[in-house]
This record gives C-alpha cells, structure tokens and sequence, in this order.
C-alpha cells in the first residue's frame, strides 16, 4: 500500500472518529438546539424589526428577543397547565363520586343492552367467573391505588421539573446566539450543501414555509379545534370541559384522527347513560363544528401552503413523533420536505441541463 493511500484512510478515520465524537458530545442536547432553531425560524421577522430599531445591533436585538420568546412560552403554558392541574383534580373528584354513588352500575347495565358488549360479555361469562367480582370495590380500590401512586411520583416530578428548566435555560442560551449570528451560521451551512445557489434557496424556503405551516397551522387548528370542543362539553354539561379541550387540541395535531377520539366516546356515554338529547347534541356539535373546522382550515393553512398531500403529511407526523419525540411533529414533515424538494430537483436535472 502506498504511503498516500495509507495517509488518504488514516485521514478518513480520523475525520468519521472526530464527526462521530461530535455527534455524541452533542446528542443529548441535539432536541434543544433543534427548537431553538424552530423557535429562532418562527420569530425572526420580528427579530428584523427589532434590530432595525436597535440600529442594527444584534447583540440587544437578539437579548431583546430572547426575553420576547421566553415571556410567550412561559406565561400561556403556565396558565393552561394551571387549569389542567385544576381539572385534573375535577375529574378525580367526580370519578370518585360516580363510582361511590352507583352510577358506574347504571353505565354498565346500559352497555350490556348493546349487542356488541352483550356479545363481548357472555364471551368473558363463559371462560370467567364474573359474579365474584364486585364492580364498585374494584374500581374504588384501583382508583385509590393510582392516587397513591400519584402520590408517589412527587419526586419523580420534582426532578423532571428541575431538568425541564434547566433544558430551558439551555434552549434560552441557544436562542440568543441562534439570533445573533443565525445569518452568518446559514452562510457557512449553505457552502456545505453541494447544489447550485438556486437549488439551495429553493430547499431552504421550502423547509421554512414548512416550520412555518406547521407550527402557525398547527397552533390555529390545535386552538380552534380544542376551545369549540371544550364549548360542546361545556354546553351538554359534561365536567372539566378546559382538560379535554385541551386533550382534543393536543390530539388535532394528528391529523385525519384528532380530536373526535374525544367527542365520539363522549357522546356514545351519554347515550348510553339515556341522555339521548346531549348526547345527539354532543355528536352533531363533534361531527359538524369541530370537524368541519379541521377539514377547513388545515388544507388552507399546511396542505395547501406547502403543496404536500394530506396523507404524507399525516404519516409523517405519526411517524416523526416515534422517532423523534414530540419534536417529530416539525421533524417528520421537515424531512418529507426535504426529501421532496431533492426529488423535484432530481427529475428537473435532465431539463435543466449543465448549467451549473
């Protein structure tokens, strides 16, 4: 082997050994710089206005927009969580009272005149013993026990709680330097993407109209979707009406699925409870309104603005968020997009010719 050759792949150890060191130091934190950057995407048009009135100092335009984007994280989550936590105890609350006041029995005995849970019934008679199992003792106990194990995980919260701020402290540190020199840093990256300037834009925009359709689409269907789904229980009297409000627009995200994950069960309750008014009120109010407002505004505001089909969007999502967490939400569709733009450049390559 030639002294050059040996050189050639000792270099190229040494390159992947160093690439590979780098990818580990920086992997644990690799989710926070990545919604640093989402939230840096997402905020800058304000970030230019705030440097031009700083006169382009972009020191104090980029603390100035760290606090801005710090305050509206901080207090809307800060105020939903408190009604959740509130909620929450709601719902313990009158689980608890349904279950020592007997009306679990009556819910039981209206399912049992459904054919399905009849059917599914007499299946578990016939292999089960069931009359020895007293419904109310097994549900109080088993409520009781997840109380105490709620109980349980106060130090568990507690040291989540202290991780979560320090990983935002770590997400606020990356901000300011994300703005401050996010425009020399995108400089550098385009330089490494070996594609002609023009390819390179048209990536670039794409995954940013991306970011931007997501997160602002997400947020007015997720918003919409969950405050008129949390009014529809509100109007059939159905308790903690802000905590599933906030279950269906958490579930809107998905699309195609979404919030009548919530609302179908919901109404099939209280049909089966005899409220048969609500429960129709409940259903139409599901199928029309909240629905409807999905189907509605989510092609107009993601779809249609990044020219990708519903469908992948939705496999995308699904699966960005088992591979990277919640941050597949943006992760799954930014990579569709990307993968989508190289595709479109692939085809036109022929047409196009050497011009590069």
């Amino acid at each position: 082997m030639k002294k050059e050759s040996l050189f050639n792949l000792l270099f190229l150890a040494v390159v992947i050994m160093a690439f590979y060191l780098l990818y580990r130091i920086f992997s644990p934190y690799l989710s926070i710089l990545a919604w640093a950057a989402i939230l840096v995407i997402i905020f800058y048009p304000l970030f230019t206005v705030v440097n031009r009135l700083y006169r382009n100092r972009r020191e104090w335009a980029a603390i100035t927009m760290t606090v801005i984007v710090i305050i509206a994280i901080v207090i809307p989550s800060g105020f939903l969580l408190n009604l959740i936590a509130r909620e929450l105890i709601d719902v313990y609350q009158y689980s608890e009272q349904f279950i020592k006041e007997g009306k679990h029995l009556t819910l039981f005995e209206g399912l049992k005149k459904v054919g399905l849970f009849q059917r599914i019934g007499e299946v578990l008679d016939r292999n089960f013993d069931l009359s020895q199992i007293n419904l109310k003792t097994l549900l109080v106990d088993n409520l009781r026990k997840l109380s105490v194990y709620m109980a349980g995980q106060g130090s568990k919260f507690i040291r989540g709680l202290s991780s979560g701020i320090f990983h935002f402290f770590l997400m606020s540190v990356a901000l300011f330097f994300f703005f401050r020199d996010g425009e020399a840093l995108l400089s550098k990256i385009k330089t490494l993407i070996p594609l002609s300037a023009k390819e390179r834009d048209n990536i670039l925009t794409k995954m940013v109209e991306m970011i931007h359709a997501t997160i602002y689409g997400g947020i007015v269907v997720a918003l919409v979707q969950g405050g008129l789904g949390g009014l529809g229980f509100w109007i059939v009297g159905l308790s903690s009406p802000v905590f599933w409000g906030a279950v269906m627009a958490f579930l809107s995200f998905i699309p195609i699925v979404g919030a009548f994950l919530v609302w179908v069960p919901a109404a099939a309750i209280l049909f089966i409870q005899g409220a048969y008014l609500k429960a129709v009120i409940l259903f139409v109010w599901g199928a029309v309104v909240v629905s409807l407002s999905d189907n509605f505004l989510r092609p107009i505001l993601i779809s249609g603005r990044t020219q990708v089909h519903t469908l992948l969007l939705f496999f995308g999502i699904l699966g960005g968020l088992k591979v990277f967490g919640f941050l597949g939400f943006i992760a799954g569709p930014l990579v569709i997009t990307i993968c989508l733009a190289i595709i479109e450049i692939y085809t036109a390559a022929p047409a196009r010719g050497d011009t590069r």
